[in-house]
């Protein structure tokens, strides 16, 4: 295996691993079978899904100050690329979640509600 096609194994395991469970609770809102757990009479997931961007967060946190110096340098680099990614591209799959939704269960959630839900650093609809 080439030193390149390392590297590349090496991002998307990390991008799996970091991003995994928000992926999962997008593609669990998206896939209209499996998104029952985001009805509107007390599914699941909408008690999870702020825990979406904490997890990466804390991540984030664990690998950028555990390990050798090599290591952080290239945690720290590939965090700076992927969280500014995570956000940019959870608004178009918010739109694509809240419409899925909708079409399943008529229940009318703005698209913005559920992008800040998944990419609020903060759980903040725990507190309110």
């Amino acid at each position: 295996m080439s030193p390149a096609s390392k590297a590349a194994f090496l991002f998307f395991g990390e991008v799996i691993i970091s991003y995994g469970f928000p992926l999962a609770m997008f593609m669990l809102a998206i896939i209209s079978r499996s998104n029952f757990m985001y009805s509107g009479h007390g599914g699941f997931a909408w008690f999870v899904v702020p825990l979406c961007f904490p997890s990466v967060v804390l991540q984030a946190i664990l690998k950028m100050t555990i390990g050798s110096a090599e290591s952080r340098r290239w945690y720290r680099n590939f965090y700076k690329i992927t969280i500014p990614a995570y956000v940019a591209i959870a608004l178009p799959l918010s739109w694509a979640a809240v419409r899925s939704i909708e079409a399943a269960f008529g229940l009318q959630v703005p698209t913005w509600a559920f992008y800040v839900l998944i990419v609020s650093p903060f759980p903040w609809w725990y507190f309110t």
